[in-house]
């Protein structure tokens, strides 16, 4: 089974300047793997989704251990990408 809506996100801890990049699943928390560092502050994400479906996609910005949710309920229907839907922050 394919799933609907994949993300394409990419990760940066600003203090050490690390960064990393992952694709996942909707509804998911990705993780960066960066918990071993010796700097302070937040590994935050950006992500861009696409629903296969229908075309239409988004974007959205969240801390590590987050989820990634599109909240996008697809109508099947061929788009030109132009509709963006929101993303939510969800706590993990």
């Amino acid at each position: 089974m394919i799933t609907e809506v994949v993300w394409e996100g990419q990760w940066e801890h600003a203090e050490c300047g690390a960064s990393g990049e992952a694709l996942f699943d909707d509804d998911c928390s990705p993780d960066s793997g960066h918990d071993q560092c010796d700097e302070s502050g937040t590994v935050d994400w950006y992500g861009q989704w696409e629903c296969h479906s229908c075309g239409k996609g988004g974007d959205g910005q969240w801390s590590d251990g987050c989820t990634a949710a599109s909240h996008h309920e697809c109508d099947d229907e061929a788009d030109d990408g132009q509709d963006h839907d929101e993303v939510e922050e969800a706590a993990a």
